[in-house]
This record gives structure tokens, C-alpha cells and sequence, in this order.
């Protein structure tokens, strides 16, 4: 099974839309997550800038402005400084103490790029922001910031968090779905060959139940239901043609002795002799055509598989033209078959059956042929895909007459008042759909060319 055929597959497309939509519900559902832990985490960047500013504003208050520039001259030399601005403006607008001096006092909340502080530029990471706030204090100005890099650092979790999630999901999701596209396509798989051996003439052929509850075990229950009433339709059928072949046999067979005891009761000159020489041939006729369709019936029920043997085409082919050889030069017609050039290939089939099949397709060309065509006898492709060819040079059949000739009692307007039953490629469709091989009626331009290809040995 290819990934296009994979993807073809009810459940494979179920589970990926399953997962399409469990995606964009988890990835929405992280957006607001990582929005809303965000604007906390930035709060309480905030509030802890608040809790800074408001210690440093308490020393201003009890200790003085020269205390407080003495705390922050501590506090921008500690090891906290990667993470804390600090600067104290004095009255004149001059900075006096701190780890940053080229921001000037501005109204509110700011966020400032540590790329564009160069005092501290080189520390920490360049992505760093900081929330920064001046504030008024008793001979100047106060400046405190704290950077966001908690809050940088837990979207940079979430973020991975969600990927890695949202990998885990599409992974578990079309896994999912090719394991169960598998098990329906192995049960899929079952009723196909089942079908196509019961097709083949397999009748006996059952779909495979594991009784697990499936759906698909449910259809293959009904399939199996079908094929047993199938079987049982086709066996009646059957053992009714049979009993009507015993039943019609005896009566025909009398009525033919009766017609020939007629036949030579009446003098050499009698005028109803030629009479009762054409109701003989009728009665034989008659007899021939259900035969035949006796044996359709038969092959179309696969009743002759059992008997399928390795056989050589080559010496289907030999038999052919020994047998038919006399009749053919008798008939005025030519037979081209090279037996040395023609590659030894072996099938399972029975021998009876093919023979019958290349004698069918000889007697049509002699039968709707004129005096002078040559019949030529082939075998090519190589020994696992033999094809069998019977061509011959006469008028042909018109390309939208080709599938319908294989039908029962259909003859080609041409054909209609030339005797025979029109059953020959109906017989020969039998053998070949009994041997599930191919048949194909291509222009020889001119005339036909009948070929068959046998399936694939395994």
C-alpha cells in the first residue's frame, strides 16, 4: 500500500482531520495560556518593580537622599544587577549613583531594550527588556526597572511545551490512523479476494470473521449470508440442468433413432428422405447447443478447477494443428504454427479445456472465413505471463461488435444465416474466465486476432 493509497482511506482521513482539529483546539488553547500567564508574569515583574521603589522611597524619606543614593550605589554593584536597573538623578538632573546614566526621567511605565542601555549592554542576553518606572524623591529622581527574562523564559517553556505536544498529537493522531486504516484495509482485503475467487468459480469462498465487533465483520457476516444462498441458487441451477439433461437425453436420443430407422425404411429415390435427413441434423443441432450450454454452466461454476494441472501451452498448440490440420487443408484454409520458435510456457489449467478453446477459435475462422485465410497460432510473453494468440487474415469484426460476440446465441448480422448456434466464444470466454486469463479481440487488419493472456504465476 503506498502513502497515496493510505491517505485515500476513510479512517487515515477521520484521524488526521481528528487531529487537524485537536491541534488548532490545543494550539488556541496554549495562545491564550501563554497570553494570560504572560500579562501575570509581566505584573508581577511590575509589582516587584513597585516593592523595590517603595523600600528605596521609605530610606529617602527616614534616612535621606544621601543614604538612598548609597543603597542604590550598593545595589547596582551586587550580583543582582544582570536583572535590575538602577539611577538616581540629584536636583541638577545629573546622575549619581547606579548601573545605567544615559536614560532620562519620562512619564509612567516604559520598556526599555537592554540593547539600547549601553552601561549594561553586554550583560545578560540582548533579548531583555526591562520595565522601568521614575519616580520623585526628596533632591531628584529615581529609576528602577526588572527585566522580563522569568517572563521570556516561560513562554520559551510553553512554546516547546506546545510543540512537542502538538508533535506528540499529529504523531499519535495519523499513527492512529494508519494502524486502524490497516486493520479495515486487511479485512477489506479479505472480502475483495473472496469475492474475486467466488467470481473465479470458487463458490465454497467465505469472507474471514474475527467476531471483534467491527462493522466491516458485520457486512463480510452478510456477504458470507449471500455467497451460501449464491451457492445453493447455483447447485439447484445446476443439478437442474443435469436432471434435465438426463430427462431430455433419452427422449432425444429415441426420437434420432426413430428419424434414422425412418430414414432408411424409405427407398434410395424416396422424396422424404432428404426431409428426414435435415430433421436428423436439427436433432443434433439441438443436442450440440445444450451441451454446450451445459458446459458453460459448468465452467462458469468452476467446476472443472479441481482438475487444473501444470501444462505446457506448447503442447495445447501441438494438439491443435494435428488435430486440425486435415480440416483446415481439407477447408482450403492455411495454418501458420512454428512449434520450435515458440517458448515452452506453463500454466495451472486443464489441458481438455484449452485444447477445446483453440479448437473453438479455429472452427469460428473456418466456420465466418472464406476459402484461402490463414490461421496462425502464437505464443509469446515470457513463463510467469503467457499469452496465447489466434489470428487470422479474413473480414474481421467491427471494433463495437467485439464484446458483444462473447454473449449467448448473438451472431453478427452477416452471420445470421450461416449455420451454428452462437456459442463458440461464449464457451471460449467460459475456459478463459476459468482459467482467469484475459480475452481481448484485436484488429489484425486485416482480419482478427484473438488474444489471451494468462494471469501471473505466483
Amino acid at each position: 500500500m503506498t502513502v497515496r493509497d493510505l491517505f485515500r482511506r476513510t479512517q487515515v482521513r477521520s484521524a488526521v482531520a481528528f487531529t487537524l482539529i485537536i491541534t488548532v483546539s490545543v494550539t488556541a488553547l496554549f495562545a491564550v495560556l501563554i497570553v494570560h500567564l504572560a500579562a501575570g508574569l509581566e505584573d508581577s515583574v511590575r509589582a516587584r518593580v513597585v516593592h523595590t521603589r517603595d523600600a528605596l522611597l521609605a530610606i529617602d524619606r527616614r534616612y535621606g537622599f544621601d543614604e538612598l543614593v548609597s543603597v542604590v550605589v550598593d545595589e547596582a554593584e551586587s550580583v543582582r544587577d544582570a536583572d535590575s536597573i538602577f539611577a538616581v538623578q540629584d536636583s541638577n538632573g545629573a546622575i549619581v549613583a547606579g548601573n545605567i546614566r544615559t536614560e532620562r526621567p519620562f512619564e509612567g511605565w516604559r520598556v526599555l531594550e537592554r540593547s539600547h542601555l549601553p552601561d549594561i549592554a553586554g550583560n545578560g542576553t540582548g533579548r531583555d527588556r526591562f520595565f522601568a518606572l521614575w519616580t520623585p524623591v526628596s533632591k531628584g529622581m529615581l529609576l528602577i526597572g526588572r527585566s522580563d527574562r522569568e517572563v521570556q523564559q516561560a513562554r520559551l517553556i510553553l512554546m516547546r511545551s506546545l510543540g512537542w505536544g502538538l508533535l506528540a498529537t499529529v504523531i499519535l493522531g495519523v499513527g492512529s490512523g494508519i494502524y486502524l486504516a490497516r486493520g479495515a484495509q486487511r479485512r477489506i482485503d479479505d472480502i475483495a479476494n473472496t469475492l474475486s475467487a467466488v467470481s473465479a468459480g470458487e463458490l465454497d469462498r467465505r469472507v474471514p470473521i474475527k467476531l471483534s465487533q467491527h462493522d466491516l465483520d458485520e457486512v463480510g457476516q452478510r456477504i458470507n449470508a449471500m455467497l451460501t444462498q449464491l451457492e445453493r441458487l447455483v447447485q439447484s441451477a445446476n443439478q437442474s440442468s443435469t436432471d434435465i439433461a438426463h430427462d431430455l437425453k433419452r427422449p432425444m436420443t429415441r426420437l434420432r433413432q426413430q428419424l434414422e430407422s425412418a430414414y432408411d425404411a424409405e427407398p434410395a429415390n424416396s422424396e422424404i428422405k432428404p426431409i428426414l435427413d435435415g430433421a436428423i441434423e436439427e436433432v443434433d443441432s439441438i443436442v450440440s447447443t445444450f451441451e454446450a450450454l451445459l458446459n458453460i454452466g459448468q465452467l462458469e461454476a468452476g467446476d472443472r478447477r479441481a482438475r487444473f494441472v501444470d501444462i505446457d501451452l506448447r503442447k495445447v498448440l501441438d494438439d491443435a494443428t494435428e488435430a486440425y490440420a486435415p480440416v483446415i487443408e481439407d477447408s482450403g484454409f492455411n495454418l501458420a504454427w512454428n512449434a520450435q520458435q515458440a517458448a515452452a510456457l506453463t500454466i495451472r489449467g486443464d489441458h481438455e479445456l484449452l485444447l477445446q478453446l483453440v479448437a473453438n477459435l479455429i472452427e469460428n475462422v473456418i466456420q465466418h472465413c472464406p476459402s484461402g485465410t490463414t490461421i496462425e497460432l502464437a505464443l509469446s510473453g515470457n513463463p510467469r505471463k503467457p499469452n496465447l494468440t489466434v489470428a487470422d487474415n479474413g473480414p474481421g469484426i467491427p471494433s463495437d461488435e467485439h464484446e458483444k460476440v462473447f454473449r449467448r446465441f448473438y451472431r453478427l448480422e452477416r452471420e445470421r444465416s450461416s449455420p451454428g448456434h452462437g456459442l463458440g466464444l461464449s464457451l471460449v470466454r467460459a475456459i478463459a474466465d476459468l482459467h482467469g486469463a484475459s480475452i481481448d479481440l484485436i484488429d489484425n487488419a486485416p482480419g482478427l486476432k484473438v488474444s489471451i493472456t494468462f494471469p501471473q504465476r505466483p
